[in-house]
């Protein structure tokens, strides 16, 4: 038996999260204006991926498999800093050329771009500790719940960010692709200098 309920809890809580601006988004959102929708369905591919490999994470801490090691996980958001960074700045100084996007970067780099974002903040394996357990009693096996939670995952996350590549890959012209690209690059550098900062705080200060 699942708990509809406690289902339906769960989606609106993905769909708030999902929604709400942030690395990933605009990655994807960048992608597509770069390269076109193809190119955001692959970013997304790509973040889905490291999602999911932060998942099988924070569900095996939560069965008490292993412990999560808060510095390690530290240092790894600071180093993923620095990829962020460099792959922020040349967002913001180059143009987009909308006819040409298809050719810019090779069909694969979007994936690995998007699994290597998605994993430089590994913290999102500590959110997960605290967001999955409570929707754990969707159903009364605990192995079924997780199957059910990571079903409906990867069923939004690749809805609610292909919207994000299908309205910025369809529905831009030039002028605002380069406006938006470089907002999202701004925007991604922004972030890349905060986790910098935060972390870099707890490991040398």
């Amino acid at each position: 038996m699942i708990d509809l309920y406690l289902v339906a809890a769960y989606v609106a809580a993905i769909v708030l999260f999902l929604g709400t601006p942030g690395p990933v988004t605009v990655l994807v959102a960048n992608a597509s204006v770069r390269g076109g929708l193809g190119a955001g369905i692959l970013t997304v591919a790509g973040t889905n991926t490291s999602s999911l490999l932060l998942i099988s994470a924070s569900f095996l801490a939560i069965q008490g498999l292993f412990s999560v090691n808060e510095q390690a996980l530290t240092w790894l958001a600071f180093l993923g800093s620095f990829y962020l960074i460099y792959f922020a700045v040349p967002i913001i100084f180059s143009r987009v050329h909308l006819e040409k996007g298809q050719a810019t970067v090779p069909r694969k780099g979007y994936f690995w771009t998007g699994v290597a974002v998605g994993l430089s903040n590994p913290k999102d394996v500590l959110f997960f500790i605290a967001f999955f357990p409570t929707f754990l009693g969707v159903s009364p096996n605990m192995h079924f719940s997780m199957l059910v939670l990571v079903l409906v995952w990867i069923v939004l996350d690749y809805l609610i960010l292909s919207g994000y590549a299908l309205v910025f890959s369809r529905y831009l012209n030039n002028k605002i692709a380069n406006i938006v690209s470089r907002a999202s690059g701004a925007l991604l550098l922004l972030v890349a200098l905060y986790s910098l900062h935060a972390n870099g705080s707890k490991l040398f200060f």
